[in-house]
């Protein structure tokens, strides 16, 4: 079965909607005749027209074929419990996707109210201004990644100078409506508050805390987000399962690409490219498509 498509159906479960939209559209890409009806039942749940409109343009399945009736008498025992084993595999199957998921690296991280209570004393902002170089610093919670360890590794990987900044408050206004996310746009707002950036300095900050964008094109999630001195990206939902882990994939490894994703755009001044395997892509949708990036800038 179609991992991304067990993952949606799981975040679905769970409640965990933008969630389950990206590892929906991550099925999209792989997705068999027969197993179209269940992303076109998550995609409804979803009400997620544009992806009902993309199964439909590639003339897969959105209902399953209607199971013939069996109304015949004198059934045999055994021929009960042979219908029965598809159910048992796809218990088996979806016990299995628990497992895999149990066991690898923590879930997404959601911020609370009182993760945003910080109030910058007035006049004291820009803490200091920075003219060249790239910097990281932890903004609000980040637990699952050392960001000493990253920036040392980035510079030895490229050459290029990285450091680390104290870490970064969240005032209440970087919260979204409902209080489950950080607003990314308005993370950039802040790292532009607290550090002043100038000539060919760039700010980015990491966080744990799932996010998402308002802006144009974007889905609902937003891994990073960045634009003229500043960038933020968030590690919620790029923690490895167990067969990430067995392929070498890690929450570590894809912050770095990341990382070194926005060092192009921000401090090397580099422009998209149509290439998939490309640090400097276009957008991305999932962490597969962060686990096919070279990393090389």
């Amino acid at each position: 079965m179609n991992w991304d498509l067990q993952k949606a159906a799981k975040a679905l479960a769970e409640e965990r909607q933008d969630e389950a939209a990206v590892y929906a559209w991550n099925a999209l890409t792989s997705i068999g005749a027969d197993e179209a009806p269940e992303l076109a039942r998550i995609a409804r749940e979803l009400d997620d027209q544009r992806l009902l409109q993309e199964l439909e343009d590639r003339e897969l399945p959105t209902e399953k074929p209607a199971e013939a009736s069996d109304a015949a008498e004198g059934k045999s025992l055994a021929r009960h419990l042979l219908a029965a084993w598809p159910l048992l595999v796809v218990a088996l199957i979806v016990l299995g996707t628990v497992a895999v998921n149990e066991l690898g690296e923590p879930g997404p991280v959601e911020p609370s109210s009182t993760d945003a209570v910080f109030q910058p004393p007035a006049g004291q902002l820009p803490i200091l201004t920075e003219s060249s170089g790239v910097w990281l610093m932890p903004v609000g919670r980040l637990k699952t990644v050392d960001v000493q360890k990253l920036a040392d590794d980035l510079t030895l990987r490229y050459g290029i100078p990285v450091g680390t900044l104290p870490d970064v408050q969240l005032p209440p206004w970087t919260l979204d409506a409902d209080r489950h996310r950080l607003v990314a746009d308005s993370l950039l707002m802040l790292l532009s508050q607290y550090y002043g950036a100038e000539g060919n300095a760039a700010i980015i900050g990491i966080t744990d805390f799932d996010m998402r964008a308002n802006r144009t094109g974007l889905r609902r999630h937003a891994f990073a987000l960045g634009g003229g001195h500043y960038g933020v990206i968030s590690t919620a939902l790029l923690g490895a399962n167990l067969i990430d882990l067995w392929h070498g994939h890690t929450r570590y490894q894809r912050t770095r690409k990341l990382v070194a994703r926005y060092i192009g755009f921000l401090f090397l001044h580099r422009a998209e490219v149509d290439d998939p395997h490309s640090l400097f892509r276009s957008q991305m949708s999932g962490a597969g498509d962060i686990d096919a990036l070279v990393e090389k800038l």
